[in-house]
């Protein structure tokens, strides 16, 4: 079922595809795909849940696997060379992610930053240990969701690039990229840390977030 929503969405959009064509393309009544989603909006839920999941595990994978690698470029460019080579297998499951962020439903855009502050908490996680002994214990966990937060956002970035122009790069010549973008930003917030206030520095950076 989810399978064939995912194919209506991408064809239809979100707004374009109602429960009865999923029904229809599906071969079951609606009340069968009422039995399994309440409505639309968490069909598409799941199907988000699905997609970020397998997104997640491609660029977090990468990271884990070379984490006790002391070069943050090593590790950052595993990450996102892996995760922009999914783009290119399997961009449809890119799409479907980011039409949900670009749709205008309430309970569809309160779903995706549900989802996508997981992920920032995932990647968070390892940026934590890069930053154990490096960093003002309490301050630790402020500035690692800050490190999680610009990667996630520098690998939407990589994902919206590579979907719009995928003659113009490779998964390997992109991601190296955007790991020494990731990597130099890293380097100057440590060399910050250690130059002033890390506790101040910390509460500097999360103030200017978006809300």
């Amino acid at each position: 079922m989810l399978d064939v929503a995912f194919e209506l969405f991408l064809e239809r959009g979100y707004r374009g595809t109602s429960m009865d064509a999923i029904a229809r393309a599906a071969g079951v009544s609606k009340p069968v795909i009422y039995d399994c989603f309440e409505s639309k909006a968490e069909l598409f839920g799941a199907l988000l849940d699905r997609e970020e999941q397998r997104m997640l595990a491609q660029f977090s994978g990468a990271l884990a696997s070379s984490a006790r690698s002391e070069d943050v470029l090593t590790m950052l460019t595993s990450g996102f060379v892996s995760m922009l080579s999914g783009v290119r297998d399997t961009p449809e499951l890119y799409r479907i992610a980011l039409l949900g962020a670009s749709d205008a439903d309430p309970t569809i855009e309160a779903r995706v930053r549900h989802g996508r502050s997981h992920q920032v908490t995932a990647i968070a996680a390892l940026a934590r240990s890069w930053l154990e002994g490096r960093i003002d214990g309490d301050r630790l966990d402020a500035l690692s969701r800050f490190v999680g937060e610009t990667l996630v956002a520098v690998g939407e970035g990589g994902v919206r690039t590579l979907l719009a122009a995928p003659e113009d790069w490779t998964p390997e010549l992109l991601g190296t990229m955007l790991a020494r973008l990731a990597a130099g930003g890293f380097a100057a917030l440590l060399r910050a840390a250690e130059e002033s206030d890390a506790g101040r520095l910390a509460d500097e950076l999360l103030a200017q977030r978006p809300k």
